[in-house]
């Protein structure tokens, strides 16, 4: 079994009580048939809190106010303060640790949905490298496109090398990969597979020579819309109403999105681009701070890309995954402008971290709202002639 992680992986620790958050409200916390089993032995006065505090039926902690029911005003565990830390299930001794199986393979990341992960992420300055171990376990995977999972590998590689190259501005980068990704998909919609090794070829000839633009537009989508390009008035408004329209976790999440409607979106298209421009002369890409901004669009890229993108291997939606990718960086982009508006004009790193952390949280943990995001982006930038499997 091969064993992949980002070079920071061990680096996590979890700040407990000092957390700006906490990772057991919000979401259901499901419980693996081991801990379940060594929950029911529990004896005692605390063996009935914890036989009371179980949906045994959905195999999950009950909650109080979205809060877990062991989640004290400190935001402390009193599971773990009453049994110690052998007594956590699965779930909560593992987060923000996440594992992505594939066929041989175990690809290991830290979730942006925890801040203390999300700042590890995000102070990275250096190209994200990823570590390799080998061990002798075996996995039982009855089915597996080993073919497609290797060229969707081979792929994410090129990816990688285009977004982490810094001599390129980051909108040329994330221009060029989502062509490649288009193209991809096309070839796959059209059953030439075997045109993909020329593809990839095609793609880091012309990164080699400098020519990546003419790559772009070669292969530019006739749509008239990318999701590479920031500030697309129109388009965005769309998208916030579909972010509206998703389950919501937190409802901090709410403040995050109106907050978007009340500065960005009420006015006109010339104050919204007023708006842009004055932020990116202060703090983004028109400013002293471009290269601190563009490493933190590298870093959010490099995450939602390596979680991602191989996943298509079980779903055939390639150009989604790296859409998903680029629409991501986008609107956290967009939530830290409402966020420099709101401050007056202030913005922190911790704004940065925050803000990245609870976009995760809404995206990453409801399957529902991954799974609608993914397919109303597929509909909306996938190239033309390429359908979801149900149409």
């Amino acid at each position: 079994m091969r064993y992949l992680k980002p070079h920071f992986y061990d680096k996590f620790v979890c700040t407990a009580g000092d957390c700006p958050d906490t990772c057991c409200a919000g979401w259901q916390i499901m419980i693996d048939d081991a801990s379940l089993e060594k929950y029911k032995n529990v004896q005692g006065e605390f063996g009935k809190r914890l036989h009371g505090s179980v949906n045994w039926e959905e195999e999950c902690f009950c909650q109080n106010e979205r809060r877990c029911a062991f989640l004290n005003d400190e935001n402390l565990c009193d599971l773990y303060k009453a049994l110690g830390p052998d007594a956590l299930c699965d779930t909560c001794r593992l987060y923000p640790r996440h594992t992505e199986e594939f066929e041989g393979l175990r690809e290991l990341s830290l979730s942006l949905s925890c801040p203390e992960a999300a700042k590890i992420i995000l102070s990275c300055k250096e190209p994200v490298r990823f570590l390799e171990e080998e061990t002798d376990e075996e996995d039982d995977f009855d089915e597996f496109d080993f073919m497609m999972f290797s060229r969707l590998e081979d792929t994410r590689d090129v990816l990688f090398s285009v977004l982490q190259d810094r001599n390129l501005p980051l909108t040329l980068r994330m221009a060029a990969c989502e062509q490649l990704a288009e193209r991809y998909q096309i070839c796959m919609e059209e059953g030439r597979e075997f045109e993909i090794d020329d593809l990839l070829q095609e793609c880091e000839r012309h990164h080699r020579e400098g020519t990546l633009r003419e790559f772009i537009s070669e292969s530019l989508s006739e749509k008239g819309v990318d999701a590479a390009s920031f500030h697309q008035w129109e388009w965005q408004k769309e998208e916030l109403q579909v972010l509206y329209g998703l389950e919501r976790l937190r409802p901090e999440w709410d403040q995050v999105l109106d907050g978007a409607e009340k500065w960005l979106y009420q006015g006109s298209k010339e104050e919204y681009f007023k708006i842009c421009e004055e932020f990116h002369r202060m703090y983004g890409a028109l400013s002293s701070h471009k290269e601190e901004w563009e490493n933190l669009g590298e870093q959010l890229l490099m995450f939602f890309v390596y979680t991602c993108f191989c996943g298509a291997v079980y779903d055939d939606m390639v150009c989604s995954k790296l859409e998903l990718a680029l629409f991501s960086v986008r609107w956290i982009q967009e939530f830290l402008i409402v966020r420099w508006m709101e401050n007056g004009k202030k913005l922190s790193m911790q704004d940065v971290e925050e803000l990245s952390w609870r976009y995760a949280r809404e995206i990453e943990h409801s399957d529902d709202n991954l799974n609608a995001l993914e397919d109303w982006l597929f509909g909306m930038y996938a190239p033309e002639g390429c359908m979801l499997e149900d149409e």
